[in-house]
């Protein structure tokens, strides 16, 4: 039997997810400290608020992460001047240590399969993947408030 173009890529979409989860098993480390690691050593310095908008994660996992961190010093706030309401978390010099020990070898991968698949192949896929997110979060939504809608209109 034959399956679906959206079945192949739902597919294929959950291998590359379990990749990134079976990275995260061998290394020990749940998925919210790995992605705070992994954006911070890119960033150098993110929002709490940046880190859930960069990861789609609930607030409190990243919080816990940012914790965690903090209490092993290897993360530290820093107010932002322009906003005192407003804290950046940034890696201490261990917190970088620690950062590239654990998170730079899945870098590396990830370079080296950028690498193989060459710049065109890669533009082609991340602008196709948006697109392709863009459609489906616009028609989840519209799904999301019809079923509200006939929710409403079976209760009156």
């Amino acid at each position: 039997m034959e399956i679906s173009l959206a079945e192949k890529l739902n597919i294929a979409i959950l291998r590359g997810g379990k990749g990134y989860e079976e990275w995260n098993n061998l290394h020990h480390l749940p998925d919210y400290l790995s992605l705070i690691l992994h954006e911070l050593l890119i960033r150098k310095k993110a929002t709490q608020k940046d880190l859930v908008n960069l990861s789609d994660l609930p607030k409190q996992s990243i919080n816990k992460g940012i914790k965690i961190l903090q209490d092993q010093d290897y993360l530290e706030l820093i107010v932002n001047p322009k906003d005192k309401r407003q804290k950046y978390c940034r890696l201490t010099p261990s917190g970088k240590k620690y950062a590239q020990q654990t998170m730079q070898p899945l870098m590396d991968i990830e370079k080296e399969v950028v690498r193989k698949m060459g710049a065109e192949k890669m533009h082609q896929f991340i602008s196709l993947n948006e697109e392709w997110n863009d459609y489906f979060w616009d028609l989840l939504r519209k799904e999301d408030r019809n079923e509200h809608t006939k929710d409403i209109k079976t209760t009156l």
